[in-house]
């Protein structure tokens, strides 16, 4: 797969808890295309609006579209509490050079993250990549037709809005050291979190933090569970007063015991059918969602948040899967895992598997099967500032799952014109 330069791309910023009534041009002067009037209340519990840097109004508006639908797929199996209010911005041609297309990104065709682990500060600030691709929208003729065939632009919507709502893992090669993986690790700058890549130098490491998604992670060889291995990590901290870049913490943690944790862990995550996530009802290892772990080296975007490409093809599972399907719609695809039945009144709700649906409610989300959820986990508060001793002092009260204030997705694409 060549990389050729991005001619579209679109950042959707999830915000919980804000109402939006009016949506203006930016100083570049945009097209705005809002579908606010286009969502109907009671068929979909998300609001989109849409500012389209592009002449080209009729795909802009398939790209509407498909979110409409995205939304009305997830407001009819999960129960939100709130409506999700959507920014989509659709920006054309690596625009005023604020993109950087590299090869390593070449297949990546969109990724999400949780915004409420990513400091934002605006738009530039987003991380973006980049793919030469084509995308299907309901209503065209059949993708297996064209030349080349395309990808339905509905799955990998949905795909990523899954990631938003915590389908995420903390684990990733934090440091330079690419064969450790570790939760995101933890600083304080005397104020509270604090950025860890900045070049703040008397900020102080206070421990790895995991995402609510790496609680329910396990060894399916051993049966332990990795929040377990987390615990370990941590134990780093303990006895060390760790202050400085993040190269300071990297120099202390190759010397200590956690090092081989971390080295063990990257093993795991890389070896095939190793990890799972074992869900709020499953007895059994084999009731697990197998979690994509073959990929090798490790690759921070893929290892870990997406499920077996080989074991959920052609399955009811099959949303999350890495492996984006050529030539097939999402609706083809529901048919050919089985769950058809599903598929109701025009709405792909097919889509959300038996799996995938316990995953969402094990993270707290109440969905038509299961409308009352026993708990709600908690997101980990900002972190009090540390005095003179090192102590971090009490607690702030967290929040929960339901009052993030921001969630993100990058969504990329190609117009052809």
């Amino acid at each position: 797969m060549k990389i050729s330069i991005i001619n579209i791309i679109v950042i959707i910023i999830f915000i919980i808890n804000l109402q939006i009534s009016t949506i203006q041009c930016d100083k570049y002067s945009r097209q705005v295309i809002t579908n606010n009037e286009q969502i109907k209340r009671g068929e979909s519990n998300m609001i989109f609006a849409v500012t389209c840097v592009s002449n080209d109004t009729i795909y802009c508006g398939k790209i509407i579209q498909s979110f409409n639908t995205a939304g009305i797929i997830l407001s009819s199996v999960i129960l939100f509490r709130e409506p999700l209010m959507i920014n989509v911005t659709i920006e054309q041609n690596c625009i005023f050079g604020e993109i950087n297309c590299t090869e390593e990104d070449a297949n990546l065709i969109g990724i999400a993250r949780p915004g409420s682990m990513v400091l934002l500060v605006d738009q530039s600030g987003v991380e973006r990549f980049a793919t030469r691709t084509d995308y299907w929208f309901q209503g065209d003729p059949s993708p297996t037709n064209s030349l080349p065939p395309k990808m339905d632009f509905l799955h990998l919507v949905l795909r990523e809005i899954i990631h938003t709502l915590g389908f995420y893992s903390s684990w990733e090669t934090w440091f330079t050291d690419k064969t450790v993986i570790v939760p995101r690790p933890l600083c304080d700058d005397g104020i509270g979190d604090c950025n860890i890549r900045g070049r703040y130098t008397q900020k102080k490491w206070i421990g790895f933090r995991e995402f609510i998604f790496d609680k329910y992670l396990m060894n399916l060889k051993t049966g332990e569970m990795l929040t377990d291995k987390a615990s370990d990590l941590n134990k780093l901290f303990d006895s060390k007063d760790i202050r400085g870049r993040i190269k300071k913490l990297e120099d202390e943690f190759v010397k200590s015991p956690q090092y081989d944790i971390a080295k063990e862990m990257y093993g795991l995550s890389t070896t095939d059918n190793t990890i799972g996530f074992l869900s709020w009802n499953d007895t059994n290892f084999s009731d697990s969602l197998v979690l994509l772990t073959n990929v090798t080296p490790f690759y921070d975007e893929i290892n870990l948040r997406y499920v077996s490409d080989v074991l959920y093809n052609n399955t009811s599972d099959f949303l999350m899967r890495f492996q984006y399907p050529i030539g097939v719609t999402l609706q083809d695809e529901i048919i050919n895992g089985g769950n058809f039945g599903n598929y109701t009144n025009g709405i792909l709700t097919g889509s959300i598997g038996p799996k995938l649906m316990r995953v969402l409610e094990t993270l707290g989300y109440a969905t038509v099967y299961k409308p009352f959820v026993d708990y709600i986990p908690k997101i980990p508060p900002p972190r009090p500032p540390f005095d003179d001793s090192g102590s971090l002092g009490n607690s702030l009260s967290s929040i929960t799952l339901y009052q993030i204030c921001l969630l993100l997705i990058v969504v990329i694409y190609e117009l052809y014109v």
